[in-house]
C-alpha cells in the first residue's frame, strides 16, 4: 500500500495539540523536547496549556504545528510507512523533514526565522471587526475569484488568491481593505465567504520581503535530495535538487499555494491513501468534501493512532 501523508498548515493548531502522544510515546517526547532546545523556550507548555491566543499567534504557531506534525509522524510511521508527503504552507518544512531533505534541528530554525519575517510583514492597519486578512471562498468558479481579486486590488491596496484548496474553496488574500471589498463583491454573486482566524496577508505579495529574507536564510542550509518523495505547494509536482526546493519555499511565502493541483498530482501518481499527519482536521475534512476524491482512503492520524497498537 503507497501511502501519502499530509501535512497541515496554520490553522490547525489548538491548546493541547499532540499531548495525549507526548504521553504515550518517547519518539514523540524526544521531538518535542528537541525543539524547547532548538527554540530556546518552551513552546511545548504553551502547546499544552496556551493560552490560545498566543499559541495563534504566527510567531509561536508555525514551529508549533512543525513539532505537532512530526511528533505524530514519528509515532505513525514506524506502522504505516510514508511513500510520498504533501504539506501545506508551514507543512511543507514537516514534509521535507519526513522526506529527510532537512533536518529537524534546520527545519526549526528556519521555520522560526520564517514566522519572525511574516510577521514583521503584517500590514500596520486597522482591521475590521469580524473580518481579516484572508477569506476562504466556497465556489468552484475559480476564474470570478480571480478576476474580482484583479478589479479589487490596487498597488497600495492588495488583494489575491492565496491557496487554491479544492475544486470548491480558493483563499483570497491582502489588505483588509481591499479583501472586504472583494468579498463583498462575491457575497453579492451569491457565494459564501469565510473570514480567516489568521494574523496577516499570509501568500500574498505583502509578503514579498519575508520570502527575500527566507532567501537569505535558506544560502546556508543544506538541503538533500529527499529520499521519500515530495510535492511542492509552489510547482505542484515532485522536486528533488536542493535549488529547487529552496526556491519553492521562498516563493511558497508569497505567492500561490497550489493545494488542489498538488493532490490531483499524488492521485495521478497512483497513490490513494491519504493521512492526515497533524493537530486538527482540516485537511481531513477538505478531502473528504471533495467528489473528486471518492474513491481514495481518507485517514487522520489521531483517529489511526486510537485504533492501533505499537
Amino acid at each position: 500500500m503507497k501511502v501519502c501523508y499530509v501535512f497541515p498548515g496554520q490553522g490547525s493548531q489548538s491548546v493541547g495539540m499532540g499531548k495525549n502522544i507526548y504521553n504515550k510515546y518517547e519518539s514523540a517526547r524526544k521531538i518535542f523536547h528537541n525543539g524547547n532546545e532548538i527554540l530556546k523556550f518552551d513552546i511545548t507548555d504553551l502547546m499544552f496549556k496556551g493560552p490560545e491566543e498566543d499559541l495563534g499567534k504566527t510567531i509561536n504557531c508555525q514551529p508549533a504545528i512543525l513539532l505537532a506534525n512530526l511528533a505524530y509522524f514519528s509515532v505513525l510511521n514506524k506502522k504505516i510507512p510514508c511513500s510520498l508527503t504533501l504539506g501545506h504552507s508551514i507543512g511543507e518544512y514537516s514534509a521535507l523533514v519526513a522526506s529527510k531533505a532537512i533536518s529537524l534541528e534546520d527545519a526549526v530554525k528556519l521555520v522560526k526565522t520564517r514566522a519572525k519575517l511574516m510577521s514583521e510583514c503584517i500590514p500596520d492597519e486597522i482591521v475590521k471587526p469580524g473580518t481579516s486578512h484572508m477569506a476562504a471562498v466556497l465556489t468552484d468558479n475559480h476564474g470570478l475569484v480571480y478576476n474580482t481579486c484583479k478589479i479589487y486590488s490596487s498597488p497600495k491596496n492588495i488583494v489575491h488568491v492565496a491557496n487554491v484548496n479544492s475544486q470548491s474553496q480558493i483563499v483570497i488574500s491582502g489588505n483588509n481593505n481591499a479583501v472586504i471589498r472583494a468579498a463583498e463583491h462575491l457575497t453579492s454573486k451569491g457565494i459564501k465567504v469565510i473570514y480567516l482566524k489568521v494574523e496577516g496577508p499570509f501568500h500574498s505579495v505583502l509578503m514579498k520581503p519575508a520570502a527575500e529574507g527566507m532567501e537569505k536564510a535558506l544560502e546556508n542550509i543544506v538541503i538533500k535530495k529527499p529520499t521519500i518523495p515530495y510535492i511542492a505547494n509552489f510547482t505542484a509536482d515532485f522536486v528533488y535538487e536542493q535549488d529547487q526546493i529552496k526556491k519553492s519555499l521562498v516563493n511558497q511565502i508569497y505567492r500561490t499555494v497550489k493545494w488542489k493541483q498538488s493532490l490531483e498530482k499524488a492521485i495521478q501518481s497512483g497513490f490513494e491513501t491519504f493521512i492526515e499527519c497533524g493537530p486538527g482536521g482540516i485537511q481531513t475534512k477538505l478531502l473528504k468534501r471533495n467528489p473528486l476524491y471518492k474513491d481514495i482512503t481518507i485517514l487522520n492520524v489521531k483517529d489511526y493512532i486510537n485504533q492501533i497498537s505499537f
